[in-house]
């Protein structure tokens, strides 16, 4: 009877320990800036449609990736992203375009109404990298700006650029690359805006008598 007691005794104490849960919690982090003062440039009386940025598959994840070595793959363990990639750029860009006051309206994919234009992209890259001199935030995003009013595929796109940004950090952490990846996103946002700018100016002077 003794025994049994004693087994049975060992059971509990061997099923609590395994029975446990992980006393740590997951890290959220999401990139933040202001966006770049707009300056006095090209406007359009028409509106502008932001379609949803798709996310490379090697990073589709709210995880927060790194590269160790060449051919590597590797992601902090306790921290993450709060949203994918994509989605993080396509509301950071929103919201930047919005602040601009470059277009009448700025539309989001869920918004009614049709737009004269159309921006489109993918993430390409988002990630820590080794910058040479210490660790960096890459940042890489191929976009295609549209005028959706022409008939021709050729002529409807008004530019198509991949940008690639890299801002080095102060650290190896998750935190510092949060932070970098904030820089990073302003520059390639304010990079982006100039561009779009000099695109409806073209367009502009194309239609023009």
């Amino acid at each position: 009877m003794k025994r049994l007691l004693y087994l049975l005794a060992a059971l509990i104490i061997l099923t609590g320990c395994g029975g446990g849960k992980s006393t740590y919690a997951v890290k959220q982090f999401l990139p933040d800036y202001s966006p770049t003062a707009p300056a006095v440039q090209a406007k359009a009386a028409e509106a502008i449609r932001v379609e949803p940025f798709s996310t490379a598959q090697a990073f589709a994840s709210t995880a927060m990736f790194y590269r160790p070595a060449p051919f590597e793959l590797g992601s902090y363990s306790r921290e993450r992203w709060r949203v994918m990639p994509g989605d993080m750029v396509t509301d950071f860009l929103l919201r930047d375009l919005r602040h601009s006051g470059t277009f009448k309206a700025v539309l989001a994919y869920e918004d009614p109404g049709e737009g004269r234009y159309a921006m489109t992209g993918t993430i390409a890259e988002f990630l820590e990298v080794d910058g040479g001199s210490g660790p960096a935030a890459r940042l890489s995003t191929d976009v295609t700006l549209l005028d959706v009013t022409r008939r021709e595929i050729t002529r409807r796109i008004i530019f198509q650029k991949t940008y690639t940004v890299e801002e080095a950090m102060k650290e190896k952490s998750a935190r510092a690359l949060a932070e970098s990846m904030s820089r990073a996103l302003k520059k390639f946002s304010g990079e982006l805006m100039a561009d779009i700018h000099r695109g409806i100016g073209n367009v502009k002077e194309v239609k023009a008598p």
